[in-house]
C-alpha cells in the first residue's frame, strides 16, 4: 500500500513535472521569440538610425545648396534693384535738371523784364527829378546847376560850384571866403541840399558830413574848437589835403572818386589855398547842430 501509495505521488508529481517541464519550455520558446523580436528591433533601430543620419546629411546638402541658392539669387536682385535705381536716379536728376533750367530761364526772363521796367521807370523818375528845380526853402537859393554837375561827374566844377553858392547864401561873395561867424549862422536846409547831393551822386565817398565823421574819428570835437595840429595835420592826411607832410596846391587835388580818398572833396573853405582850421572846426560843428 505504501508502495502504491508512494507510487501514485510519484506519478503524480511526475506529472507535475512534465507539465513544469512544458511550460518551461513554452516560457523558453516564448522566451527565445521575443529576443529574436527584439534583435529584429534593434537591426531596424540601427538601419532607422542610419536612414535617419543619411536623411539629416541630405537635408543639410539641401539647405546649404538652397541657402546658397538664395544668396545669389538676392545679389543678383540686389544688383538689379541698385542698377534700376542708378537708372532712375539718373533719368530723374535729368529731368530735374532740365525742370530747373526751365524754370531759371523763366525766372531770369521774367527778372530781366522786370528789372527793365523798373529801370525804365527809375529813369523816367530820374529824369523828371533832374529836371525839378531844387531850391532851398531858407534862403531862396537854387542848387539844381549843382546837381547837374555832380550828377555828370564834373567834380571839378561842382566844388566851385559849391564855394560860389556857399559864399552867395552867406552874402561873402565879394569877400570871397567864409568865417566862422558866417559858418555858425549858415542855413541848416541850404547845409543839408549841398552835403546830400555830394553824397549821393559820390556814393558816399564825398560831403560834409564823410569829412566830419572822419575829422572825428581823427580826435576831433564838433564843438567849435580848434583840434590841435597834431589832429588837424592827420585829418589832413586822412583826406588827402597833405601829402608827405606837405599841403596841397589846388591844381593838385583830385577831382576823381576813382582815386581820390574819401572825404577829400568838397574843399570850398578856402584863401589862398590855405585851410583856416577854426573855420573847419566850426563847420564841423554846424554839421552837428543842423543833425546833418
Amino acid at each position: 500500500k505504501r508502495i502504491a501509495a508512494a507510487k501514485r505521488v510519484w506519478q503524480l508529481s511526475q506529472s507535475q513535472v512534465e507539465s513544469a517541464q512544458l511550460m518551461v519550455s513554452k516560457v523558453q520558446s516564448q522566451l527565445d521569440e521575443m529576443t529574436r523580436k527584439i534583435d529584429g528591433f534593434t537591426q531596424s533601430q540601427s538601419q532607422l538610425e542610419s536612414q535617419i543620419e543619411a536623411i539629416a546629411s541630405q537635408l543639410q546638402s539641401q539647405s546649404q545648396a538652397i541657402a546658397s541658392q538664395l544668396k545669389s539669387q538676392n545679389e543678383a536682385i540686389a544688383s538689379q534693384l541698385q542698377s534700376q535705381n542708378e537708372a532712375i536716379a539718373s533719368q530723374s536728376q535729368s529731368r530735374l535738371e532740365s525742370q530747373i533750367e526751365a524754370i531759371a530761364s523763366q525766372s531770369q526772363s521774367r527778372l530781366e523784364s522786370q528789372i527793365e521796367a523798373i529801370a525804365s521807370q527809375l529813369q523816367s523818375i530820374t529824369e523828371a527829378v533832374a529836371d525839378t528845380p531844387i531850391v532851398s526853402s531858407s534862403s531862396g537859393f537854387d542848387y539844381t546847376q549843382l546837381h547837374r554837375l555832380l550828377k555828370s561827374g564834373q567834380w571839378k566844377a561842382a566844388d566851385q560850384e559849391t564855394a560860389k553858392m556857399m559864399l552867395a547864401v552867406a552874402g561873402k561873395t565879394q569877400r570871397g571866403y567864409l568865417g566862422e561867424n558866417d559858418i555858425e549862422n549858415f542855413p541848416c536846409e541850404d547845409l543839408r541840399i549841398i552835403d546830400g547831393l555830394w553824397v549821393k551822386h559820390s556814393n558816399g565817398l564825398f560831403g560834409f558830413s564823410v569829412q566830419k565823421q572822419i575829422y572825428i574819428n581823427c580826435g576831433g570835437k564838433p564843438d567849435g574848437s580848434y583840434p590841435g595840429d597834431t589832429i588837424w595835420y592827420r585829418f589832413a592826411d586822412e583826406v588827402g589835403w597833405r601829402v608827405g607832410g606837405s599841403w596841397l596846391s589846388s591844381k593838385d587835388y583830385t577831382f576823381s572818386p576813382g582815386s581820390a580818398k574819401r572825404g577829400h572833396l568838397p574843399f570850398t573853405i578856402r584863401i589862398d589855398n590855405w585851410v583856416y582850421t577854426d573855420m573847419y572846426s566850426s563847420l564841423a560843428h554846424r554839421l552837428v547842430t543842423c543833425s546833418i
